[in-house]
């Protein structure tokens, strides 16, 4: 065995029983554990090891190797997936390394050039395929029938739900361990259609062929709505032959086929292991920068809706509350106006939207969805100083008013809602939304819909990233509001193409209260789409800073 050899080939086996992140691409170089396996592996009986395939006389011998751990023979295959839809080859190739579910891995993202925003990518591509060369020289295992952690790990899952803690361990750990591997290379061709289309007639044609070409490392060329993307892992990848390039996967080889047990099925009656469980899924699901795990950890917390909804009137009232209405045209139906003030106790509002309350559904009123409880970070920041501030504050109010249908008749102020910048001349930090509210100026018919918000202020804390967002193209391309959101990082902690949003929440009501049929008549000019910032949207910590009322067409 030569000394190149004897370099490289310990190395997936000093890999085995080491942590590892999931949404990394598989390679052994992200191998996590501070040089220790996380497992316990029998280090006191070892034995040398033949890897085939690798010395000079077609084998190799590495020494002192536990006796946990088993060689076997590789092989060479070629391998043609089926043309698969998005989910379905997440799936499959999760299959192949003992993965469950159809969660994307970061091999997944890799392998097809994807950005790792799952929504996004599964909604912009139809079909995938690949079409492969897989070399293994030697297949690596753990034979241990019952893998269990090292004290060390287990005494590093935090008790509750700690974000800084999670995040520590994930960073430090990984998601998963490394139980299986093969080494050393493969050499494929992958294909991803874009768009919603059938397959298409030239992705049949580009998989049925029987030979192969791949240019030298990775090389990406798209036609027809197809895009086939070349690669090679192992071997000297600048080698242009595919035989030329055979010749040298024994003495440059590259892991490609690994297989992993979740850290969490080692858990079984640790305390916390159900928090730490729920923060990988999240991390594997979602995919937050790792810069943003601890941010994005702190608002995975429940959110609720303000009012609730059991403190909807859900009966006739006997007493008739007075109201200001607005008429939008003549011989329009006159939309009366709830001017409730909506808050949420102080705590961050991440969505609002419009709503048609009433028995009849005829009145109009905003609602705000917020997070259940302040993040830690917050809870020893915030100032309790709240303040409103509306559109009809804005001194040249009047050239943002806009009608719905006939100027004769409402209008809407759709001047931006923003904190008074006066507000931060003696003090330090940040004001985000915690209340909202609707009130009407002015005489009937010509009278004007403002916006109001509530701001909490908060300390010790900047804002990183702002952004406008609307109301999904879904709700017949029409937006009635629009929210600023902001990311944030808070001074006493080290510190993409928007897809259609998805529905994620698993509540009865995750659109809100059920909406009576016969308020359909309404909605023809009020759209009660919420504007909203989740856990989906990159880095996944986003809360209202500012919002706006917006017309468009004929609806509010």
């Amino acid at each position: 065995m030569n000394m190149m050899e004897g370099a490289v080939l310990p190395n997936p086996i000093e890999c085995l029983g080491k942590g590892f992140d999931l949404t990394s691409d598989f390679r052994l170089k992200f191998a996590k554990g501070s040089g220790r396996r996380l497992v316990v592996v029998d280090e006191g009986n070892k034995r040398d090891i033949t890897v085939p395939g690798t010395g000079g006389g077609g084998a190799a011998t590495i020494p002192n190797v536990s006796e946990d751990i088993r060689c076997d023979k590789g092989d060479r295959l070629r391998f043609k997936s089926d043309v698969l839809q998005f989910n379905q080859m997440s799936e499959l190739l999760n299959q192949k390394s003992a993965i469950q579910g159809k969660i994307p891995s970061g091999y997944f993202n890799a392998l097809f050039g994807l950005s790792g925003d799952w929504f996004r990518d599964a909604h912009d591509i139809k079909y995938l395929a690949f079409d492969g060369y897989f070399i293994s020289l030697y297949y690596l295992h753990l034979t241990a029938s019952h893998l269990i952690l090292q004290e060390e790990v287990k005494k590093s899952v935090p008790a509750q739900w700690d974000p800084a803690s999670l995040t520590r361990f994930i960073q430090t750990y990984g998601t998963h361990i490394i139980i299986d591997l093969k080494s050393p290379s493969q050499q494929q061709r992958n294909s991803t259609p874009e768009g919603k289309q059938k397959v298409p007639e030239v992705f049949n044609r580009v998989m049925q062929s029987s030979t192969t070409q791949f240019a030298s490392i990775s090389e990406a060329s798209s036609k027809d709505g197809l895009t086939i993307i070349c690669s090679k892992r192992g071997g000297d990848v600048f080698k242009q032959s595919h035989s030329n390039w055979l010749q040298t996967v024994a003495s440059n080889p590259e892991a490609f086929l690994f297989k992993f047990v979740p850290i969490s099925s080692l858990l079984t009656g640790i305390p916390g292991s159900g928090y730490l469980s729920h923060a990988i899924n999240l991390y594997l699901r979602y995919k937050p920068p790792p810069d943003d795990l601890q941010c994005f950890l702190e608002f995975q917390i429940p959110r609720q809706w303000a009012p609730m909804f059991y403190d909807l009137p859900l009966r006739h009232q006997r007493k008739k509350c007075s109201s200001p209405s607005l008429q939008f045209g003549f011989m329009f139906p006159k939309l009366r106006v709830s001017c409730a003030q909506v808050v949420s106790d102080q705590k961050p509002v991440v969505g609002l939207r419009m709503y048609l309350e009433g028995r009849k559904s005829d009145r109009l009123a905003i609602h705000v969805h917020h997070l259940s409880s302040l993040p830690n970070t917050m809870i020893h920041s915030s100032s309790g100083i709240s303040l409103w501030r509306g559109s009809d504050d804005n001194e040249s109010s009047d050239i943002f008013l806009e009608p719905i249908r006939w100027k004769g008749f409402a209008n809407v102020c759709t001047a931006v809602v923003k904190h008074d910048p006066n507000w931060l001349h003696e003090t330090s930090g940040v004001y985000i939304v915690s209340g909202a509210q609707l009130i009407s100026k002015g005489s009937w018919p010509k009278n004007v819909l403002h916006l109001r918000l509530l701001y909490t202020h908060i300390p010790n804390c900047c804002i990183r990233k702002s952004e406008w967002d609307g109301a999904p193209e879904a709700s017949r391309k029409s937006s009635f509001l629009t929210n600023l959101s902001t990311t944030f990082s808070f001074t006493q902690q080290s510190p993409p193409q928007k897809q259609a949003p998805t529905v994620l929440d698993s509540g009865v009501y995750p659109d809100g209260p059920p909406v009576p049929v016969r308020s359909c008549k309404m909605l023809k000019y009020v759209d009660t789409s919420e504007v909203v910032r989740g856990p989906h949207d990159a880095p996944g910590h986003w809360l209202v800073t500012a919002a706006k009322l917006v017309t468009e067409g004929v609806r509010l």
